[in-house]
């Protein structure tokens, strides 16, 4: 049988971002399955002309799109830098000067003045480079990732051109009902709405990550979509994060605590769960954090019950994972997207203490019911009574949630097969 050919769009492929991360590994994957060509910016990162299996394509930012866009990724890659760097030592005046000013442009959120986004201003761009690379490479089938979601304006765009062609679109996220503060606002969702209406009316598949997402977008879209056309795919998780072996079969103490990810205003907010662990004694509890975190939310640097570890990457995470006593999910409190996090943590063979607003958070169906998740509200008496719960659990149990399901082996080729199945569909 042919090689059969395939076009994926990820423009930002070589960013440390839950989509780009997510193609990578798939489309790794689906070299030896498909001809695979990727469109993505040249960002000075990683990807090389030719990597993993696929062809690239890369395109260069017009002058608008480098002050915008480029520029904020190398803040951004620098920033993780001293991060990782920093560790827990003070920043210098430099550095600290340099953050509050950074800080400064990242709370302006420069993509509400852009609608969809900021990528606005790289559509045509895009557009061009696309039509064009379409017609030489006569895919088969075309994947467009819409993180931008102004890659929604693409769909329609290749089915007129291309009328043969099958487009998918793949959304981490929802538009309409995304949980950033500035798309809750009413004149934001009502053309969000619009805009990702006319995107998914034009895909021939639609992939989302969960249940909850499909039912928001036939609930949203039902006039323009149906059930059959939208498919679940995961997030994906690294085989470091499964492989994690027992915990230790005795207490020591402290008992120790991680949490890797960000915090956001009024969305995933720390304060209660650094009081819940300031009810313990020193020396009874010692609770981490990993990740890209703004001073603002950082635990108070002089306690001896935190540790403050900046970004990691996952084999360095998977390895504060596998000495912990407990993991710590922390849910949006309010949108429908779910965070590909809580699969990771799942798979990790530790109980986890989830702390939700209530049982319509977005992540409950997924984690309800699974062996070891102790589910606690954003409380600090809630969270210290889950952290007291699980103190007096046995130690060294094996916990066992069927992640095997969600590893990129598994989604790639689940993925793959949808795929075949809707080139060969009349």
């Amino acid at each position: 049988m042919a090689i059969r050919r395939l076009l994926v769009i990820s423009p930002l492929f070589s960013v440390n971002a839950p989509q780009p991360a997510r193609f990578r590994e798939l489309v790794h994957r689906w070299s030896d399955r498909f001809e695979v060509t990727v469109v993505a910016f040249d960002t000075g990162g990683i990807t090389p002309a030719y990597a993993g299996g696929a062809i690239f394509s890369l395109m260069k930012f017009s002058a608008a799109g480098k002050l915008l866009i480029g520029s904020r990724l190398k803040n951004r890659e620098r920033d993780l830098k001293q991060l990782q760097q920093a560790g827990n030592s003070t920043p210098d005046g430099g550095i600290k000067l340099r953050g509050l000013i950074r800080g400064l442009l990242r709370r302006i959120h420069i993509n509400r003045f852009f609608f969809p986004d900021v990528f606005l201003v790289e559509y045509f761009n895009i557009k061009r480079h696309v039509m064009a690379l379409a017609g030489r490479v006569q895919p088969e089938a075309i994947i467009i990732s819409v993180a931008p979601f102004t890659l929604m304006f693409l769909s329609g765009a290749l089915k007129r051109r291309f009328p043969q062609l099958k487009v998918v679109i793949d959304a981490g996220d929802p538009f309409y009902g995304d949980s950033s503060s500035y798309s809750r606002r009413l004149i934001h969702r009502l053309f969000a709405k619009r805009v990702e209406r006319t995107g998914l009316a034009n895909a021939d598949m639609i992939v989302v990550p969960t249940m909850i997402m499909k039912k928001h977008y036939l609930a949203c879209y039902g006039d323009v979509t149906d059930e059959n056309r939208i498919r679940i795919i995961e997030n994906g998780i690294s085989k470091l994060f499964t492989g994690i072996k027992t915990a230790r079969t005795e207490r020591v103490a402290p008992f120790r605590i991680v949490y890797a990810g960000r915090f956001y205003r009024k969305m995933r907010d720390p304060s209660e769960l650094y009081r819940a662990v300031q009810e313990f004694a020193p020396g009874e509890v010692h609770l981490k954090v990993f990740g890209n975190i703004q001073e603002k939310y950082l635990p108070v640097a002089s306690d001896k019950r935190f540790t403050a570890g900046g970004a990691l990457n996952a084999t360095d995470l998977a390895r504060e994972y596998g000495e912990s006593d407990l993991v710590v999910y922390l849910d949006n409190a309010y949108g429908v997207q779910v965070p590909g996090k809580v699969y990771e943590v799942l798979a990790v063979n530790r109980p986890v203490l989830y702390i939700c607003r209530d049982e319509d958070s977005p992540s409950y169906e997924i984690v309800n019911g699974s062996d070891g998740i102790f589910t606690v509200t954003n409380d600090y008496r809630s969270i210290a009574a889950g952290i007291t719960a699980v103190m007096k659990e046995s130690a060294g149990r094996d916990y066992l949630r069927g992640s095997e399901r969600y590893t990129f082996d598994s989604l790639a080729f689940s993925y793959g097969i949808l795929l075949e199945e809707l080139i060969s569909r009349i």
